[in-house]
């Protein structure tokens, strides 16, 4: 593969990486990114970073390297017993750019923050480290050393000859430097350094160790950085290894494009990897903001369908008391009890049914509404309803202070000459600020509609102060105009108006004296009459029809002659005639029967719409205060079911983030090998 060839690979990919990064940290992040990478690829020279433990000798190092090649020591290379580097600084020497790191596990987050920041602009890295090799912090120093600390699936390691290993302050193993001993420690930390790395670099792509004596005896240790030379490291040219360490180093100066190729990939390869995490943070952070309003609709709405089913069975348990009643009123009505007493009579039972009544539905309203309350504040602290109250928060924020208008927030400076800002926890808060950014420009552009659904989401608390506890006493209701289809003890008698205090009136007929129909008994039907009516007078007698006929001769056989087949005939007529008026009778008898059952059914009927009817004028005057406290109770509850204006930016982030996440992923996976 040809080195052109080679270069556009990464190139290519470095670009896909940019874009992807760019849909999860927003503009903001990756013109930071883009910014940083810029002014690295602007620098003339190879950089070289100094990195490892602290107290490794890493300054040290660069104070006798730059003194080596003449260039001035700049005073921040300053060395003593305490910490003395705090940030990434760079100087150029002899056509290198070399950065200075703070030592890792220093106890300060800041200090490796900023090493690793460092580290993904090395253009080559000298890996400083003590006699301990990578004992110091074994996993993170064979990540760096393998490349999986910039993907941990596709390492990318530094290429050959940019990693240089470097065990430093040999002077102090006990051995004079020189002598056939000072060489055996030398060798042994060399096969000891590479038995650590071969196994995960590979035999033929392990790095040689450079063991080095930067200051022997620190003799230079006490000289001002300005003024050292290389005079002032009298001792070592022949042992200290510093001459070889230098030619590998010289011989990076003419490799910048390869080496700034790479570097551009783990450059990216890094800065993606870091918003792949942040950008699944702000995901994982929208799908539990989204899941926690979902658990809240549906607790508020299982909350309102256990309501519905109490109003359901309360309503449909007054009604049937309500029937009790006023059946046992009807039936047991003296026949001589007028309309009044009746009436005083009727209220005084039904203030006592229905007052019970309110008083056990009122409390389990109550009751059901302190369930609902509690269950919201237990739930309150879960994961995903803390992180859709924080959204709510934001909102309302938003919505107060007009942060529609506010300017974009600083992105902060960089220097071309510096090391690149941007690491983990800043990308992280570039991408939550993307996050933010988004929701913020939707709710700005739709500040009523977003308004208005906080209005009822944003009272529920205040609702819920409106609902007493249970076993306490309701809150006076509003007054009201009386209602004319109830009975009201407070009033008196209700005045004819047509309304329901007259019903028993209009159904005197049925409540004030006994109806004849609902005793079972009917009157003597005026059509119907006894049998003799039925066929004539007597003296008469009937056809064969049953109906009256001429008058019965005064002689036996009507002077007919005598004889057996004359008495058989005159016994067959009789006989016929008996007959057909037992069988007339027989059916007017049924069909008197059934009259009169038919009459007490449209009676019975008439009497049961009269008492339904009287029954929901009565119920819907003796619910009005009830139905305000479950209305009420409802009004808090569905307080609880966020609106559509909230749900629907979170929503359309959360699925923006799934793509943007997913692109991430998919073109860190095509990272070249």
């Amino acid at each position: 593969m040809s080195a052109a060839h080679a270069a556009q690979e990464p190139h290519d990919w470095a670009s896909r990486a940019e874009t992807a990064v760019r849909e999860v940290t927003g503009p903001a992040g990756a013109a930071a990114l883009a910014g940083s990478w810029a002014a690295i690829a602007l620098r003339p020279v190879p950089t070289v970073v100094l990195y490892g433990p602290q107290n490794a000798g890493k300054t040290s190092l660069l104070r006798r390297l730059l003194a080596e090649d003449g260039t001035t020591v700049p005073g921040w290379a300053a060395v003593s017993a305490r910490k003395e580097t705090f940030a990434a600084d760079a100087v150029e020497s002899g056509g290198l750019r070399y950065v200075d790191t703070p030592g890792l596990m220093s106890g300060d987050p800041l200090h490796t923050e900023r090493a690793q920041t460092a580290l993904a602009e090395a253009d080559a890295l000298l890996l400083v480290l003590n006699r301990r090799g990578l004992a110091a912090d074994r996993p993170h120093l064979l990540a760096v050393a393998t490349g999986s600390h910039f993907h941990a699936d596709r390492p990318r390691p530094f290429p050959a000859g940019a990693l240089l290993p470097v065990v430093t302050m040999a002077d102090r193993w006990g051995a004079d430097p020189g002598t056939e001993e000072f060489d055996e420690l030398v060798r042994e930390t060399r096969s000891a350094l590479h038995a650590q790395l071969a196994p995960h670099t590979g035999e033929r792509s392990t790095p040689a160790a450079h063991v080095v004596v930067a200051d022997p005896y620190q003799m230079a240790a006490g000289v001002p950085a300005g003024e050292l030379r290389p005079e002032h490291y009298p001792l070592g040219d022949a042992w200290d290894g510093i001459a070889a360490l230098r030619s590998a180093l010289h011989a990076l100066a003419g490799r910048t494009a390869e080496l700034r190729a790479h570097t551009r990939t783990r450059f990216w390869t890094r800065h993606a990897a870091a918003a792949l995490d942040a950008g699944r943070a702000e995901l994982a952070e929208a799908e539990a903001a989204l899941a926690g309003a979902c658990r809240q609709r549906d607790r508020a709405l299982l909350h309102e369908a256990r309501l519905d089913a109490a109003c359901a069975a309360a309503s449909a348990r007054l009604r049937a008391l309500l029937r009790e009643e006023l059946a046992r009123l009807v039936d047991a009505a003296p026949p001589a009890e007028g309309d009044e007493a009746l009436r005083r009579r009727a209220e005084n039972r039904l203030a006592t049914t229905t007052g019970a009544w309110r008083a056990a539905a009122a409390e389990e309203v109550r009751r059901l509404a302190f369930a609902a309350r509690a269950e919201t504040a237990a739930a309150a602290a879960a994961p995903g309803n803390e992180a859709f109250a924080a959204y709510v928060d934001e909102v309302v924020e938003l919505l107060r202070s007009d942060a529609a208008e506010a300017p974009e927030p600083t992105v902060p400076h960089v220097a071309p000459a510096g090391a690149v800002w941007l690491g983990l926890g800043p990308l992280a808060l570039a991408a939550r600020h993307e996050t933010r950014r988004r929701l913020r420009e939707h709710h700005a552009e739709h500040p009523e509609e977003t308004r208005r659904a906080l209005a009822d989401f944003t009272a529920g608390e205040a609702r819920d102060g409106d609902t007493p506890a249970p076993g306490q006493a309701a809150p006076p209701p509003a007054d009201t105009a009386p209602d004319p289809g109830a009975w009201h003890t407070e009033t008196g008698p209700a005045a004819d108006d047509g309304g329901a205090a007259d019903q028993p009136d209009a159904s005197a007929s049925d409540t004030s004296a006994p109806d004849a129909s609902a005793s079972g008994a009917s009157a003597p039907d005026a059509s119907v009459s006894d049998a003799s009516d039925a066929y004539g007078p007597a003296g008469y007698s009937a056809d064969a029809y049953g109906f009256p006929g001429a008058p019965a001769a005064a002689g036996t056989g009507g002077g007919a002659p005598a004889g057996h087949a004359a008495e058989a005939m005159v016994g067959l007529v009789e006989e016929a005639l008996v007959f057909a008026a037992w069988y007339h009778l027989e059916r007017r008898t049924r069909k008197q029967a059934a009259d009169t059952a038919r009459e007490a059914a449209r009676r019975a009927a008439r009497r049961r719409a009269a008492i339904d009817d009287l029954t929901e004028r009565i119920a819907a005057g003796r619910e009005k205060d009830w139905l305000r406290l479950v209305a009420a109770t409802r009004t808090a509850i569905r307080a609880g079911i966020p609106a559509d204006a909230l749900m629907e930016p979170l929503r359309a982030e959360r699925d923006r983030l799934r793509r943007a996440v997913g692109t991430l992923d998919r073109v860190l996976g095509e990272l070249p090998l």
